[in-house]
């Protein structure tokens, strides 16, 4: 009767013995890599050169940090808002052969190209614009309706 209970705690001691020199067979794994062979197994040095590798990253995160503000603020001078309208100016010609589209960047200032197609000829226009509104020339009503659209475009 005994016996059973001998064989069943030879069997848990002998677990336990596996389960801990696994754990020490990694914790050395561990060690080595921290304090390789040919250098000293000091951990106030090692201690030390992580300090200095996480100040260095520290300095390196913060001029990353500039560099992506600086990103930022150039990219709201690139064009970011597209809008395109086709549609038929004149009553003698068929189809929307016409269009006016508006390349405008963050602040709605850019310019708007409109290409009016008839029969006869073909013309192309660009006007200018500022914050979403007329400089010099005026707006058609197709062009401030493109305009109007674009604007409505929200940041991505």
């Amino acid at each position: 009767m005994y016996s059973d209970w001998v064989w069943l705690l030879l069997l848990a001691v002998f677990v336990w013995l596996l389960v801990l020199s696994f754990l020490i067979w990694q914790l050395r794994g561990f060690l080595k890599s921290l304090f390789p062979k040919s250098g000293e197994r000091d951990i106030r040095k090692k201690f030390e050169e992580i300090t200095k590798a996480v100040t260095n990253f520290k300095d390196q995160l913060g001029e990353l940090e500039g560099k992506l503000f600086q990103l930022d603020k150039q990219s709201l001078i690139h064009i970011q808002k597209v809008e395109l309208l086709r549609y038929n100016p004149y009553e003698d010609t068929g189809g929307d052969q016409s269009f006016s589209v508006a390349l405008l960047d963050n602040g709605g200032t850019g310019i708007i190209v409109t290409s009016l197609h008839a029969r006869s000829s073909t013309r192309v226009f660009a006007k200018p614009v500022i914050k979403g509104k007329a400089e010099k020339y005026q707006f058609s009503k197709e062009e401030q309706q493109v305009i109007d659209e674009a604007m409505r475009q929200k940041d991505e």
